[in-house]
């Protein structure tokens, strides 16, 4: 015991606890592996094309909802059960497609062994206030071989939205009103903006016509040169008679 005892006192003594910064332990190797790249093959894409339509024509466009829930891959089912789904609670946003181009993709965002990324482009039904919808897509192969919607999200929408003939009808008629107020508003302002009109000039009294003052001097000279005239032509005759008159004598 007393052997035992000093060299307990020894160890403990003479340890050292280390540097806690440098501790040593078991090696845990960190998997960084990224998924392999593999190409979107031919035979791929029409399976994904085919499951992609029936994804948007049942989960998106909630038609015959519980026909998704097998080409739903478990990671998007989770939490749901099949009752739930079938109802249409399910994690899908609802989109009213149009069945135009379903199943088909604009550009593969990415492609890798068994998983693939795609952009999706919808159309929406006509008259149901929708606008054109891109959402983000990713579907699994499983073991079975089959692909399978792993993902899906809308990511934006584009231009107007499709209205029925009669909402056509009504936002247009409001639009021409919209542009005939706009029309009448640009007028007044430019009324109001443009300088005042100068006052014409006031219009002087027509002066009288000369012309009447030719009658009275016509009486006058009339009056004055008959008389005269008939005198000189007497005078004349009688000078004359006169002078034959002499002759005779």
């Amino acid at each position: 015991m007393g052997v035992a005892a000093a060299l307990i006192f020894l160890g403990v003594h003479f340890s050292s606890s280390g540097d806690p910064g440098n501790a040593n332990g078991p090696i845990v190797r960190e998997d960084n592996s990224q998924p392999k790249k593999a190409p979107f093959t031919k035979q791929d894409r029409q399976a994904v094309h085919k499951v992609l339509r029936e994804f948007v024509l049942t989960a998106v466009d909630r038609q015959d909802v519980g026909r998704s829930w097998t080409i739903s891959a478990p990671s998007l089912r989770e939490g749901f059960t099949r009752k739930q789904w079938t109802h249409g609670n399910l994690p899908v946003v609802p989109y009213p497609a149009a069945n135009r181009g379903l199943g088909d993709w604009s550009f593969v965002q990415y492609s890798y062994q068994g998983l693939v990324g795609l952009e999706v482009f919808l159309f929406p039904k006509p008259g149901s206030g929708w606008s054109a919808m891109t959402a983000d897509v990713e579907l699994v192969k499983g073991h079975d071989g089959k692909w399978r919607v792993d993902y899906w999200m809308p990511k934006r929408f584009h231009g107007p939205p499709s209205l029925s003939t009669a909402a056509k009808a009504q936002a247009k008629a409001k639009a021409q009103a919209a542009r005939t107020k706009a029309r009448r508003s640009r007028q007044k302002v430019r009324k109001a903006a443009a300088p005042p009109a100068a006052p014409e000039p006031a219009t002087a009294p027509p002066k009288p016509s000369t012309l009447w003052w030719a009658v009275p001097i016509a009486l006058l000279a009339l009056i004055v040169v008959a008389p005269l005239t008939i005198g000189i032509v007497i005078w004349y005759r009688n000078r004359r008679a006169a002078r034959e008159w002499a002759t005779r004598i």
